[in-house]
């Protein structure tokens, strides 16, 4: 898996007034920012296979309704007979975090659509057994097993074509049943460019969705026919279907407006789908201002922080927050509280004061 780590250091301004001897004074800190966030991102590289995706596409019995597109660079989506479905083996997160800060689904637009918009939803877990996949559209008599179509979500191939979706109906239709009614997320088209990021940004409980996502493993040794991992074991067409608490998305389209994104098949790594987690580890905390004290005998303030162990922070002081000057960047955590002193306030009316953590 690629991963990347990023610490937060953009500031709020909490302003605090402080009437002591005339001296008027404030503070801009990282209140109510998360300090220690990582980023994990998953998209299928060198590094990490773990992702299936693919699009059902109701075009009849032969013209789509029993063909399979896991393996096309393409996923199509709109509002009528055109859904995506994508998941990500986001096991590797189990135990590495104790909150999920934010979630993201980033794709990459193929043509640029004037109007609509994609939705983005938790399928029913009945809906988990679908499989991405070996064909680009065409059908194979006998030749469809373990591959989602519009009619099956991963089939055996052979007649009649029973629909094996938990609806009963062809395609992952019904809310409620199919899918979750209430949407991860929606975006507007508006503004989509080919081979221009277009990203989903998921809403809701978020740390649930991962501790239930990560439990989720594939099946060891099993492939389906396009070679992708397998989520649940063989089964045939009758429901109930085996399950996964990984069961996957669905992109549905408001209109019949088709948008297009390349899939984990595109030539170009870096336009293939990413899920990106934004998360704080163990040991992760709120950076807040705890306390300033000024001590009017002394001439001097003191500044107060919520720390952890092994962190070093820098503090920064302006005097009209239009330019920033660095008292100290090597300031080292004194545990769960860390304090800095300014002995130079002399003369000074007002006071803006910064903490950033610049090491861990």
């Amino acid at each position: 898996m690629h991963e990347s780590r990023v610490q937060t250091q953009t500031m709020t301004l909490k302003t605090l007034n402080l009437w002591v001897s005339g001296l008027v004074f404030l503070w801009l800190s990282g209140s109510g920012n998360i300090y220690g966030i990582e980023t994990a991102v998953f998209t299928n590289n060198a590094e990490y296979s773990g992702t299936d995706d693919t699009f059902v596409f109701n075009g009849g019995a032969f013209g789509g309704g029993m063909s399979n597109y896991g393996k096309c660079a393409k996923i199509e989506v709109n509002g009528s007979n055109r859904f995506g479905l994508l998941r990500f083996d986001v096991s590797s997160l189990f135990e590495k975090y104790v909150e999920i800060d934010s979630v993201t689904l980033r794709l990459f637009s193929q043509n640029s659509p004037g109007g609509g918009a994609v939705s983005a939803y938790r399928l029913a877990p009945a809906n988990s057994a679908w499989r991405e996949g070996g064909n680009c559209g065409g059908t194979v008599l006998g030749g469809n097993r373990n591959e989602v179509t519009w009619t099956h979500l991963a089939d055996y191939g052979g007649f009649p074509a029973r629909v094996s979706w938990a609806s009963g109906r062809g395609g992952p239709t019904m809310a409620g049943v199919d899918y979750q009614e209430q949407a991860l997320a929606s975006k507007d088209n508006a503004g989509a460019l080919a081979d221009m990021p277009f990203d989903i940004e998921f809403t809701g409980d978020l740390t649930e969705l991962i501790n239930d996502w990560s439990l989720a493993s594939t099946v060891e040794g099993c492939r389906d026919r396009g070679g992708n991992p397998c989520w649940t074991g063989n089964w045939n067409w009758a429901q109930p279907a085996p399950e996964t608490v990984n069961e996957g998305i669905l992109l549905r389209g408001l209109d019949a407006t088709t948008h297009i994104f390349h899939s984990s098949e595109a030539a170009n790594e870096a336009l293939r789908p990413q899920l990106i987690v934004k998360y704080v580890p163990p040991g992760g905390a709120a950076m807040m201002i705890e306390g300033l004290r000024h001590d009017p005998i002394a001439g001097e303030v003191t500044l107060s922080w919520t720390s952890r162990n092994g962190s070093i922070y820098a503090i920064d002081f302006s005097n009209d927050l239009k330019g920033w000057i660095e008292f100290d960047d090597g300031i080292v955590s004194a545990g769960e509280s860390t304090s800095f002193t300014d002995t130079m306030i002399d003369g000074v009316l007002r006071r803006f004061y910064r903490v950033r953590e610049v090491a861990q």
